[in-house]
Formats: structure tokens, sequence, C-alpha cells
């Protein structure tokens, strides 16, 4: 019998977090969920704690994390900041592990929180169920997918009963499938019967995106960015050698997501971000 780590979720609604908030609770570990006020807890079963929280009230905050050993953060770009509220009451509570951003990294080991970041590849639903527009090389180079099935097994995996000596301080990766530009042409092709409709960005256009994006601080800088890093090969470099398996889980192959149809949509994109989609790729 497993003994399972009391967790603390705080952003549960999103598209990938929702997922991974029923993985966790279906785990069997004690989960208790932190949320805004305002912020919608309908959906949640009736026998997880819940707790409406603002999460510049300290005092509320530590509280509400009262013997909670791990916080998962799950909150989207516009909740990155707030995850700041963790960090300065983390060190009141007796938690051990708290999985944050990349960008309150730093502001964690500052604090002495021991932090577990975990990176999950690029998620398939979304990789899949666009264009092919070839970058660079990503014709022969390797990507990371994951479905958002995987990533949610995996959370639960990873923090529903393991010890926190084991995780803390650690960058875990999860890596579903491999494949490159070619793999996925061929899979349509063998769906449909005819080949697929290619086009291609050269290197250079891509770098000179992102380094305009970034003198502008454009939002879609990172589009440009995730496909220069798949283009050149550093994406499957990035993944890392500490990957976490999730036991007795079926991995998805691309015959299943394309020939057999089980890819799942994506979540809907804000109307201006489909529309520079549409016309940019």
């Amino acid at each position: 019998m497993p003994s399972f780590n009391r967790i603390a979720i705080y952003g549960h609604r999103g598209w990938a977090s929702s997922k991974i908030t029923e993985a966790s609770i279906a785990s069997g570990a004690p989960i208790r969920i932190i949320y805004r006020p305002g912020s919608d807890s309908s959906s949640l079963p009736a026998s997880v704690i819940s707790v409406e929280v603002d999460v510049d009230d300290e005092k509320a905050l530590v509280d509400a994390l009262h013997d909670i050993v791990i916080v998962i953060s799950l909150v989207g770009h516009e909740g990155v900041e707030r995850q700041h509220a963790f960090i300065s009451a983390i060190p009141r509570t007796e938690i051990g592990v708290n999985k944050a951003k990349r960008q309150v990294e730093e502001a964690s080991i500052a604090a002495g929180i021991p932090t577990s970041l975990v990176l999950p590849g690029n998620f398939a639903e979304f990789a899949l169920n666009t264009p092919i527009v070839y970058s660079g090389n990503s014709a022969k180079e390797v990507v990371d997918l994951c479905t958002r099935n995987y990533v949610a097994a995996a959370y639960a995996a990873i923090f529903a009963s393991t010890p926190i000596a084991q995780l803390q301080n650690r960058s875990i990766s999860i890596s579903e499938l491999k494949v490159t530009g070619e793999h996925v042409a061929t899979t349509l092709e063998k769906k449909h019967g005819v080949p697929p409709r290619l086009s291609s960005l050269s290197l250079e256009r891509v770098n000179s995106e992102v380094e305009e994006g970034l003198k502008s601080g454009s939002l879609f800088t990172l589009a440009w960015y995730c496909r220069k890093i798949w283009g050149t090969g550093q994406q499957a470099k990035m993944v890392g050698t500490d990957i976490w398996e999730v036991q007795g889980y079926e991995k998805a192959t691309l015959g299943d997501l394309i020939v057999d149809a089980k890819l799942e949509a994506y979540r809907q994109l804000p109307p201006q971000v489909a529309e520079y989609f549409q016309e940019t790729f």
C-alpha cells in the first residue's frame, strides 16, 4: 500500500491542468485545490477539499497550505507572477516540494524551497493539429511530443506517492513519442492516400522573427522560437536524461493519433492568435 503525499494544486481549470487535476485525484492521494476568489470550482468532486484564497493574503495562504507537503502550480502565462505569493508563504509551512514555473525558479531557490520542475514535450494535440511547415531542418530533426492524457498520468505518477527526497531539486522530463516532420508527413499520407501539402521556412527567416519579436515584445515570438528549436534539433536535446516513464501506460504512436484518429482537439485559441497562425503559417 503506497504512502501518499498531501498535495495542493493551484490552477485546476486549464486545458491541460484540468486533466492533471483529474488524474491526481484518481491516484488516491489527498488533494486540496487552492483557487482564487471568483474562480469556478463547481466541477470538482465533492470529496475533494477546495479552498478559496486571495494568494496575496499571506496568512490565509499559509493556513490553506497547512499540512501540505507538495504544491503543484499549474497556472498559465497570466498567472505566473502570482506564484511569488506561494514563495513567500511556503517557508512558513511544512511543504518540501513545489512544482514551479521557470519564471519563478530562481526566486524559489533563493528562498530555500526545494523545487521540482516538470518539463513535458510539446503537446501533440497542438503540434499535430496544425499545417506542416518545415522550419530549418525540422523534416529530419526529432521533436518530443506528449498527449495531454500522458502528461496527466505522469504528474499523478510523479507526485502522488514518490518520496519527497526523490523529487526535490530535480528537472523531470516527460516524453511520450519522438517524431520528425517527415514521420508526420508519411503518416498523413498513409491515412489519406495522398501526400500532404507542405511548405517551408528557412532557418534565417525563423531566427529573424525570433530576434525581432524579442525586440518588439511580440506575443508570437514563442511560436517562432518553438519552430527554431525543432528545426535545429535543440528541442530534443532540451529534454535531458532525467525522463520519467509512467509504468503500465501504453504510449500513443503517430499511427494511433493520426491514422486511427485518436488525436484530441487542442484548446480553442484566442481569435487574434488563430488569425496570426492562419495568415503566417
